[in-house]
Parts: structure tokens; sequence; C-alpha cells
């Protein structure tokens, strides 16, 4: 018998040919993976791309919305103020200042008719007496 049988290189034949087999598989796996990762990365980038242009129409559109909508309203509001603010002068000059005056000279006049006749400075001294303890 010679020191390689011809059952052994048999086994050695097919030994080297799964081997084969497996490294053969293992780069179709390997090539097949980054296919689908480029695939994968370009989905990725054509769904950036749509999302970021319908922001962009988004943003046009609420931009001519508050143009258009808002800005009109917010005019509107300011020369109501300034409506409102001229209503209020008007009526504190003619309606307001008027009684603020005849009040005034009202209370005047009874000061001046309660000092000269003592009538006040009675009234507050029988308030201090009252709230003297006893």
């Amino acid at each position: 018998m010679s020191p390689l049988d011809w059952h052994d290189v048999g086994a050695i034949t097919a030994g080297t040919h799964l081997l084969s087999v497996l490294t053969t598989f293992r780069d179709i796996v390997i090539v097949t993976a980054g296919a689908l990762m480029i695939l994968v990365l370009l989905a990725l980038f054509i769904f950036t791309v749509v999302v970021g242009m319908a922001t962009r129409t988004l943003l046009k559109t609420v931009g001519a919305l508050v143009n258009d909508e808002v800005m009109p309203l917010v005019q509107s509001a300011r020369h109501t103020t300034q409506r409102v603010r001229g209503t209020i002068s008007f009526i504190s000059e003619t309606s307001v200042t008027p009684f603020i005056r005849v009040f005034s000279i009202v209370a005047g006049a009874r000061r001046m008719v309660g000092v000269l006749s003592g009538i006040t400075g009675r009234r507050n001294r029988a308030n201090e007496s009252d709230d003297e303890p006893s």
C-alpha cells in the first residue's frame, strides 16, 4: 500500500470541492449584501429629497397664507386699537375731565365749609377719642 490511499484522495477532493462551493457562496452573499446596501442608501436619498421638496412647498404655502390671510387681520387689529385709543382720549377730554373738575370743586367747597364752621375739627376729635383704648 502506498502512503496515500485512493479512498483518501477522493475524500480530499470532495473536501476541496465543498470548500470551493462555500467560498463561492460567501462571495455571492457579500456581493448581494453590498448591492442591497447601495439600493437602500439610494432609496433613502430619494426619500430625503422628496421630503425636503414637500417641506419647502409646505413652507411656501404657509408663508403665502400668512401674507394673504393673517397680515390683513393684524393690520385691522392695529387700526382698531388706534381708533379705540382715539375714542378713549375723546371721552376722557369731553366727559371725564369735566366730572373730575366738578367733583374737585365740590370736595374743596365742602372742606372749606367744614373748616370755616368747625364741624370737621369736632368730627376728627370724636374719631380720635373712639380710636384710643380706654
